[in-house]
């Protein structure tokens, strides 16, 4: 018994003795009041240079409460690049000049009407009630340009702890801060879209495939390693109507099923990670299942386009990149989960006013304290409307979930260069067949 006590006692000193590096009780309501006293912050408000801990206070204006402690620790290296524009490809803009505004929000939140390009102007949104606003930025985002989708040959997440005194414990590839890799999973991820595809006027914006002109998109996604869990596959079937909700195929060594996620499958943690299956890249859920609102307009940094092939960390959790950021001008969204029994109070979204992709993404919890921030890293597309369709998408490098109250963090990297393919019907068809992906399982 007394073992059993000195053991349980010493674990309890170990778990005490870990620093809550990023802890913050950071409020919803301190983030309103920070959006008012810096609305005014300009994109050129920072002079081009690399900030250290001794200037974190000219940082403020464009780092959120709760995001700021991120930044704060001695060896910060900030670099503050010049901001870039980016135009998307000329099929898009062809496709929104011919179609945008004409779709329609229904009361349930779902898009109706929507052919293909941009849904909404950003005129319509300015000038558009707040919760009209709200949902058609979330529209706008899904609906951005994306050629056929991307694939990932191979990305893997990894299992942060914070370490005691904040040294390095077990890192691994870009981690150069502190903080142990518990553990790290390698996965593959191919999404595919078969419907409101842009460059495909002549087939009724879609492809010539199963699920075309029923479905968005189609995601596969199959487990690497570690050897325990290789072999893991799932198929998700995102359809345009989305109170039908998501169709999930999952393929296991052991089994194979067809089933609905639930609310509270969504909102779960994804394979013990920080992110649920709704919080990829920022927000990869439904629309109808949340309640939007456009509560503003504000500037932060973004690293829009890294300087590196895999994604430097820095920081006592290595979760912060030592990279170059823009200062990227945003639409400021919230989604609140209608569903009554989700963790989260409120999911506010930094969405890029020129690409509309999801820079940071905070979420707070049911007493609006705040729970998790995420970031996205991308690599900058060619803006030259006249490239290559597959050069003009921006590009997923990394995702960073950190989890303030918890103290863990997880990092999903792309291990080498995120493709955007250009997908014959016939590549869909086998990459999606049962037959395929069952094999020599």
């Amino acid at each position: 018994m007394d073992q059993k006590f000195t053991a349980l006692r010493a674990i309890a000193v170990l778990i005490l003795a870990i620093p809550q590096v990023y802890a913050s009780d950071a409020s919803f309501s301190d983030l309103k009041a920070w959006l008012v006293q810096h609305a005014d912050a300009p994109t050129d408000g920072l002079v081009s240079a690399t900030y250290g801990q001794d200037q974190l206070s000219e940082l403020v204006p464009y780092l959120a409460p709760g995001v700021k402690e991120q930044f704060d620790f001695p060896e910060l290296k900030f670099e503050v690049s010049e901001t870039q524009h980016y135009k998307p490809h000329r099929f898009y803009a062809d496709a929104t000049a011919m179609h945008v505004d004409k779709a329609t929000v229904r009361d349930d939140g779902l898009l109706v009407g929507y052919v293909a390009g941009q849904p909404f102007s950003r005129n319509t949104i300015d000038t558009a009630s707040a919760d009209q606003a709200g949902l058609m930025l979330a529209w706008n985002q899904i609906h951005r340009w994306q050629y056929y989708g991307y694939r990932m040959k191979e990305s893997v997440m990894a299992y942060i702890l914070a370490t005691p005194d904040g040294s390095s414990g077990e890192l691994i590839h870009g981690m150069e801060g502190g903080g142990h890799v518990d553990r790290h999973v390698a996965v593959s991820y191919h999404r595919v879209y078969v419907s409101k595809l842009s460059h495909l006027p002549d087939q009724e914006y879609r492809m010539d495939v199963s699920g075309g002109g029923e479905l968005l998109y189609k995601e596969h996604m199959e487990v690497l390693e570690p050897f325990d869990v290789a072999g893991m596959q799932f198929v998700i079937e995102r359809p345009l109507d989305q109170t039908l909700g998501d169709r999930v195929n999952s393929y296991l060594p052991s089994e194979r099923r067809v089933r609905r996620l639930s609310a509270k499958e969504r909102a779960d943690s994804f394979m013990g990670s920080v992110w649920t299956m709704d919080d990829f890249e920022g927000f990869s859920g439904l629309v109808t299942d949340n309640t939007w609102t456009l509560i503003g307009y504000k500037v932060v940094p973004h690293v829009t386009n890294t300087r590196h092939d895999l994604i430097r960390l820095h920081g006592p959790m290595s979760v912060v990149p030592i990279d170059r950021w823009q200062l990227r001008s945003c639409y400021v969204v919230e989604a609140i989960p209608k569903w009554e029994g989700h963790r989260y109070g409120r999911r506010i979204m930094f969405v890029d006013r020129e690409t509309f992709t999801i820079v940071t993404t905070l979420v707070y919890d049911r007493n609006d304290v705040l729970l998790k921030i995420f970031h996205i890293a991308h690599s900058s597309p060619d803006s030259e409307p006249n490239s290559p369709p597959s050069l003009t998408v921006p590009m997923w490098r990394a995702s960073i979930g950190l989890n303030v109250q918890e103290n863990i963090a997880t990092v999903a990297w792309a291990m080498k260069q995120t493709e955007f393919l250009t997908m014959k019907p016939s590549s869909v068809r086998q990459l999606f067949s049962v037959s395929n992906l069952t094999s020599g399982r």
